[in-house]
């Protein structure tokens, strides 16, 4: 029976010393994530513009009302995963932007875009919501769109943009950004135009403000247990 207690006391000790080199190895890795996992939830709120045949390089021009929604999940001070709702109205005036172009040079651009991106967001800085000394950053964000338009019943879009973020409050978070999104599609404008020398494929861009409220996700406190003496 001692030979017993010996040797499952043993292999507690075993096991707690795995746990205390894999907890060790966590936080000298990962020195980030328990002090910045959070879930951000908020509004989007800014305006839209088009960029194809019929504006092929007049950025803001004619830009429109965008608004939408925005779930966010920072995994620790410098990355973090968004997906993000988005409608707005996008135009252009031919006649205006394109008086070179033969196909329909009284055509008009005015249609609805709704768009749902999933994107991966990159820190320059370390940052959290509600941190008073990591606070601010610049950042860049890529990833893949959706989007439905008056007559485009769905199409693939590339977003990418860059902006600043800035935690004013303990618990709310703004971003200022601008987002191009590349699609695959020459008719978004309703126009298909092979003799323009403009764009082969037609754009749209999104700019303005998230403003988003912060939930701090719970702790993982084994660790700390373990470390005060109490395992589990």
């Amino acid at each position: 029976m001692g030979i017993d207690r010996v040797n499952q006391k043993y292999i507690q000790l075993q096991q707690k010393l795995i746990y205390l080199i894999f907890c060790v190895n966590i936080m000298f890795f990962l020195p980030l994530v328990s002090s910045a996992q959070t879930l951000e939830i908020g509004a989007f709120g800014g305006a839209a513009y088009y960029l194809g045949d019929l504006n092929p390089q007049r950025h803001f021009t004619e830009s429109d009302i965008a608004y939408g929604g925005v779930l966010k999940y920072n995994l620790n001070q410098r990355w973090a995963i968004s997906l993000e709702a988005t409608q707005a109205n996008i135009k252009s005036d031919a006649t205006t932007y394109n008086i070179d172009h033969t196909a329909n040079p009284a055509a008009n651009l005015s249609t609805q875009i709704k768009d749902l991106a999933l994107m991966g967001e990159l820190n320059f800085f370390p940052y959290a919501v509600g941190d008073r000394k990591n606070k601010w950053t610049p950042y860049i964000f890529g990833g893949a769109a959706v989007f439905t338009s008056d007559n485009i019943d769905l199409g693939f879009s590339t977003p990418f943009g860059l902006g600043f973020k800035l935690s004013p409050f303990k618990k709310i978070g703004l971003n200022l950004f601008w987002s191009a999104r590349k699609t695959f599609i020459d008719d978004l404008d309703n126009t298909a135009s092979t003799d323009y020398k403009g764009y082969n494929g037609d754009w749209y861009v999104f700019y303005g403000l998230n403003i988003t409220f912060a939930f701090r996700l719970k702790k993982d406190n084994s660790c700390r247990n373990l470390i005060n003496g109490r395992y589990y």
